[in-house]
């Protein structure tokens, strides 16, 4: 526990009674591949903080679904429903991951008690959801073509290796049905700009792609 507890994001600003007692209320949890955190709807009782590995948060409205984060290590899940009695989302692994499991009662107790740690905690998560929203809103402007090279630019680099989503998690990313997705995968290879092998995608030509998301 003591290698990960200052993981925590601005832990220098905890009071050392706050350290102690988040080191005692929290817990390390290994999730397997694709497995359930949680499901949209249920009674939100945790914070997660990614210590290894991807997860995905997903948004159901009837019978779509959409993906809406795709996080990595060292950033939160639940700060923004720390109010909310359900989880307005649903959490799943891509990979195998390890999570920090913080009550979400505590974590609130702490916020309420150290306005300095409050303030940081939430300006980091509000820029991470500017950012978010602006690369969703820009998607939804583009043709398949330009949505999918905007998601390949994104996902399919060193910063998020290893995820290998399907056809059908591009399709609940971008907004394109799986045919479309398969399509434009199939004429991006042809065009010798990618690289594509099961569910592995590698970028070949880096300026085309950016001329795409430009123009489609």
């Amino acid at each position: 526990m003591e290698k990960y507890i200052t993981t925590v994001p601005f832990y220098d600003l905890l009071t050392e009674e706050e350290k102690v007692f988040l080191e005692k209320n929290c817990s390390i949890v290994d999730f397997d591949d694709r497995e359930a955190i949680f499901k949209q709807g249920s009674f939100a009782v945790n914070t997660y903080i990614i210590l290894e590995g991807y997860c995905k948060l997903t948004y159901q409205c009837g019978d779509k679904k959409k993906i809406i984060f795709i996080l990595r290590q060292g950033e939160i899940i639940g700060r923004d429903y720390l109010l909310f009695e359900h989880y307005p989302y649903s959490a799943h692994t891509l990979t195998p991951s390890r999570l920090m499991v913080i009550p979400k009662t505590f974590l609130k107790s702490i916020c309420e008690a150290n306005s300095q740690f409050h303030i940081k905690l939430t300006n980091r998560l509000e820029n991470k959801m500017i950012d978010a929203m602006r690369w969703m809103i820009d998607l939804s402007f583009k043709n398949v073509e330009g949505a999918v090279a905007m998601f390949i630019l994104k996902f399919c680099t060193t910063d998020f290796e290893g995820i290998d989503l399907s056809r059908t998690e591009i399709a609940e990313v971008v907004g394109y049905s799986r045919e479309s997705i398969i399509h434009t995968l199939t004429k991006f290879e042809k065009e010798n700009l990618i690289k594509n092998k099961g569910k592995n995608i590698t970028i070949k030509d880096l300026e085309k792609l950016e001329n795409i998301t430009k123009y489609g």
